[in-house]
């Protein structure tokens, strides 16, 4: 029974010192430990000196960082819920998108527009001349639009709005991704992934031409 108690203090030790490590993340440390082994016939006492390396745990800053809704092509209606969320949109909409020919996407953002949405949308520049391009519709109708300066693909399929929700995925604006690919979409809602796609945003804006 001796044994077995020294054993388990032991062991409640070195889970003792992962635990601390854990929890405030310390840089490089040392630590001693006692431990005791006891026989039949003797009892024994070893000291050890352990080195601790540093551990970064990295505690969410921001907690509620959820997926809002998943979607896939074909057997689902990818292109709804892109129009739906932009519909709902308060203040911004910032769009950068390789291929856009669907119509109701683009009413989707004359609209928002319209409610004085700043709406913003950057395509890429090798597809403004394809079949049904979206590019002068929104033009037309005071949709700020430009074309990106990258001299290879802007290949971008993302939406942020409001500053709080990423729109991405495979899923580019067209009746080939929502009809006959196979494609994804996913709804991200979190304030900390918007910023950084506002950041690589506004990097390509700032290279594009209206």
């Amino acid at each position: 029974m001796p044994r077995i108690f020294a054993v388990l203090a032991v062991s409640l030790v070195f889970l003792g010192v992962i635990i601390g490590v854990a929890i405030s993340g310390a840089g490089r440390q040392t630590m001693t430990i006692t431990e005791t082994r006891i026989s039949p016939t003797t009892a024994t006492t070893t000291t050890h000196v352990v080195r601790l390396t540093t551990v970064t745990i990295d505690v969410l800053a921001e907690p509620e960082v959820s997926v809002r809704t998943i979607c896939f092509s074909k057997t689902m209606n990818c292109a709804s819920i892109i129009v739906d969320s932009i519909d709902r949109a308060n203040s911004s909409v910032l769009v950068a998108i390789f291929s856009f020919t669907r119509d109701d996407i683009a009413n989707a953002l004359v609209r928002a527009h319209n409610r004085g949405i700043d709406v913003r949308v950057i395509i890429e520049r090798t597809r403004i001349n394809e079949s049904g391009s979206e590019y002068l519709r929104l033009k037309n109708n005071g949709v700020n639009v430009r074309l990106d300066g990258n001299p290879d693909l802007m290949h971008h399929k993302f939406i942020v709005i409001d500053g709080q929700i990423v729109i991405t995925g495979s899923y580019n604006f067209s009746g080939a991704a929502e009809d006959r690919n196979d494609e994804n979409l996913i709804v991200i809602v979190s304030a900390r992934v918007a910023s950084q796609y506002t950041s690589e945003f506004e990097r390509i804006w700032r290279a594009a031409t209206s």
